[in-house]
């Protein structure tokens, strides 16, 4: 994780800065009590209860990357986007020293100013796309006070071919996990939603493990033969590659109380 200060943004059609007792209220809700201090109009000054500082800053601008970023599965619409007429800067200082802790209580914070103000779209400050302001605030508020990897990791996606796409992760690298390369048909319905459950198991369970040449899959009959192969990003640390929904047929024998899709080291 980052040693610079947590931050995100949320994006918004109206230039007006978010209730700061309905912000307390969203937030306790969803796990973290706040505190309202002292602040200038545009500027809202929070204590956190269990530690640390929260300012959500108001530009009455667009962010200026959100119109050049990539986007993926659960980005809003490029109209949307284009369309926002302001943003807000969310930043955490002299929170507890728990990168993990950090990254939940960024993701609540968020989400209860999506909540509370003209949301269109948020990410935390290392994503890589911004996502739908209510997908946003629905996956935080579904995790529970825990990790809500669909807005922590980031998917974008690719046309490979005409009847193929894939899907990459960006963001499993902070949790000492490689990121996921999945191809697969433009038919195919289930590859995404098997990715997203893929991040989440490999964040939240630090045991399982891919080892090359197994084969992984959502059924009995959708498996995938693991592969390790270079990123498609130059630079970047090779990635774990499945093919979905190939014709190729794998022949895999039953196993007795399968617990899931992975082999434990």
């Amino acid at each position: 994780m980052t040693s610079a200060e947590p931050v995100s943004f949320v994006l918004v059609s109206t230039n007006a800065p978010p209730d700061p007792v309905q912000v307390i209220k969203a937030a306790t809700q969803l796990g973290v009590g706040l505190a309202h201090e002292m602040g200038d109009p545009d500027t809202l000054n929070f204590r956190i209860e269990t530690g640390g500082t929260l300012i959500v800053a108001l530009l009455p601008i667009p962010h200026p990357d959100a119109a050049h970023m990539p986007v993926g599965p659960t980005s809003p619409e490029p109209e949307t986007i284009d369309h926002h007429v302001g943003h807000y800067i969310v930043t955490a200082f002299d929170l507890p020293d728990d990168p993990l802790q950090t990254e939940v209580t960024m993701s609540i914070v968020t989400a209860a100013l999506v909540q509370c103000s003209p949301a269109v779209a948020a990410k935390l400050g290392d994503g890589a796309i911004f996502h739908r302001a209510d997908l946003f605030a629905t996956v935080v508020e579904t995790a529970n006070g825990g990790i809500a990897t669909e807005i922590t990791v980031d998917i974008t996606a690719a046309q490979e071919s005409a009847d193929r796409m894939s899907f990459l992760t960006h963001g499993l690298s902070k949790y000492d996990r490689e990121e996921f390369y999945i191809t697969s048909s433009t038919t195919e319905t289930g590859a995404l939603e098997y990715l997203m459950e893929l991040v989440r198991w490999m964040v939240t369970d630090p045991d399982k493990v891919l080892p090359t040449g197994d084969t992984v899959g959502p059924t009995a009959e959708k498996r995938a033969v693991v592969q390790r192969v270079p990123s498609p990003i130059e630079g970047k640390p090779p990635v774990i590659r499945l093919d979905m929904d190939t014709n190729e047929t794998v022949s895999q024998p039953p196993r007795a109380k399968k617990r899931g899709w992975f082999r434990r080291s």
